[in-house]
């Protein structure tokens, strides 16, 4: 089959576009999740230069800005997780269903 007939059948389907939709929810919440994390980061380094000073816990020399920037990264690599998560455990089988539903190849 065609690759146009295959989009043409696609673009027809009302299951495709609910999942689409709801794909596109999922990414935009997720990366206005990451906007707003680097957001608040880059805030906090602009107008809490303080913090680059301060020490936690007392007597360490790690400071509130290097855990600060641990936490920026920890919370970046679980929003990469979330949405692989999500992909495999609703995006793909719904496709696959979709796919075979319509008769067309799953590649």
């Amino acid at each position: 089959m065609e690759i146009h007939e295959q989009i043409r059948k696609l673009s027809g389907s009302d299951r495709y576009r609910s999942l689409v939709l709801r794909r596109r929810r999922v990414t935009y919440l997720l990366t206005g999740i990451a906007v707003f994390q680097y957001a608040l980061y880059f805030m906090v380094i602009a107008w809490g230069a303080g913090l680059a000073g301060t020490v936690w816990p007392a007597g360490s020399a790690v400071s509130v800005l290097i855990w600060l920037t641990v936490l920026v990264h920890l919370l970046s690599i679980a929003i990469s997780a979330g949405y692989v998560w999500w992909t495999g455990r609703y995006y793909d089988p719904e496709r696959k269903a979709i796919m075979k539903g319509l008769g067309l190849k799953d590649e």
